[in-house]
């Protein structure tokens, strides 16, 4: 192509005759602010407590809802189910079902990818939601042992009864927490199946080893609370790992 043919078809294009001053002025514009992008002011970084408290706008209240939901359901059936104590592990598995919905959200819509590129990270979206939900649970349990101590009228196997709720929250929660860093999308339905399931292997034990809740047998349960508590502090180690290098936490899919 010439040189006339080129300079034509430019003009028709800009709509009028490209200007020698001009373009030098555009060029040195422009020259301009690549030398000031190369000294640009690193942004502050989001603080954990402060995106803790940006999710909880947008997360907190589904989370609420199903926890209490569950919470009605739970204390609904506790009192009007004999030998109660031996009921408290069926229960607890519910809470995690509660929870589930959210932390499984990214998997669920197909968002994985979406979140691994922002600049919060997977792992961090994941931790606060851990946080949100591990902060409902609690509230809810305590609600729980509460109302058992109320029907039973005596504290006096208070230890025990916690330990009939947290052994079972442990192994749900870290099973739970493994379902969603090593299985792809829609394993959601498989942790709710786990889960219901758990519910259904606790009744079959206090019904058939009902002597594992009698106060000899107080030594299995500490034992079990600290090998899944070791197991659960363990993956939140690795999504706070995870988190400061801002990875994603989970396959994604």
């Amino acid at each position: 192509m010439k040189d006339r043919t080129l300079k034509s078809n430019l003009y028709h294009s800009l709509g009028q005759e490209v200007q020698p001053k001009r373009l030098g002025e555009t060029i040195n514009y422009c020259t301009e602010i690549m030398k000031e992008q190369m000294f640009y002011k690193e942004e502050p970084r989001t603080s954990f407590f402060q995106y803790l408290s940006d999710v909880f706008r947008f997360e907190g209240i589904p989370i609420f809802i199903l926890q209490a939901v569950t919470l009605f359901f739970v204390c609904l059936m506790i009192a009007s189910v004999a030998d109660i104590p031996q009921n408290i592990p069926i229960f607890m598995p519910l809470f995690v079902v509660a929870a589930m919905p959210v932390l499984f959200k990214s998997q669920l819509y197909g968002m994985s990818e979406i979140e691994a590129v922002t600049r919060a990270s997977g792992a961090q979206i994941m931790l606060t939601k851990l946080v949100l939900a591990g902060s409902a649970n609690l509230v809810c349990i305590t609600i729980v042992l509460c109302l058992e101590v109320s029907l039973q009228n005596d504290c006096s196997k208070l230890g025990q009864m916690v330990l009939y709720c947290l052994v079972p929250y442990l192994v749900c929660m870290t099973g739970m927490l493994r379902m969603v860093r090593l299985q792809r999308r829609k394993s959601i339905w498989t942790c709710a199946v786990v889960m219901l399931g758990s519910c259904v292997c606790w009744a079959f034990i206090s019904r058939v080893i009902p002597w594992l809740y009698a106060t000899s047998a107080i030594g299995f349960w500490l034992i079990a609370f600290v090998v899944f508590g070791i197991f659960f502090v363990k993956e939140v180690l690795f999504i706070v790992e995870m988190r400061k290098e801002g990875k994603m936490y989970g396959i994604i899919a």
